[in-house]
């Protein structure tokens, strides 16, 4: 469900105020304590290229749901070999808690441009384009590179760094920012 533009109008301001009040981000460390999560979480990952979507409650009754899980793994597959592996549901916690700040509801689409990466196809894109990472979260399934349409990429980069939960920087070239549950750090991109 898109946002009315009274509502962007309302939260653009909150999301440029959070990345503005923003304490400097350590190139490493162990994350802040986090407040709790809501006991139900739901994301709703869509990958444009494809159409594909999976929009699940990931967690409730305690825990992650197996058959979510499941369905998120399918669509945040290697998209050049096809190959399946588990991604951290911490990185859907991250996406959640994000928008969750954000103020925005979680029906809101995370449109994801890549998930998991085999070792083929990381090592293809490293000899693309110097910039990319040869040892990538991509690759254990602990990264995500995505857009949410309704906010800028640069905010939601802004807003993911100060939340510590792992790595998080914002690519003006392809307009897409980057999450991971690696440690956490920030880069310079282009």
């Amino acid at each position: 469900m898109p946002l009315s533009r009274r509502a962007f109008s309302l939260l653009f301001p909150l999301a440029l105020a959070a990345c503005a009040a923003r304490a400097p981000v350590p190139e490493e460390g162990p994350p802040p304590d986090l407040p709790p999560l809501p006991d139900v979480r739901r994301v709703v990952l869509v990958h444009p290229q494809s159409g594909e979507r999976a929009d699940v409650v990931y967690f409730h009754n305690g825990g992650y749901d197996k058959r979510a899980l499941e369905k998120v793994n399918l669509l945040l597959r290697d998209r050049n070999s096809g190959e399946v592996a588990g991604i951290d549901p911490l990185l859907l916690d991250f996406v959640f808690d994000l928008l969750y700040r954000t103020g925005l509801p979680p029906t809101t689409e995370v449109h994801v441009s890549s998930g998991y990466r085999s070792p083929q196809s990381n090592a293809q894109l490293v000899k693309q384009n110097g910039g990319a990472a040869r040892e990538s979260f991509h690759l254990q399934g602990k990264a995500l590179d995505f857009k949410v349409p309704v906010l800028p990429g640069g905010a939601l980069a802004e807003i993911a760094k100060t939340m510590q939960r792992g790595g998080a920087a914002y690519y003006p070239s392809t307009g897409h920012t980057h999450i991971d549950t690696g440690p956490v750090r920030t880069w310079r991109t282009r």
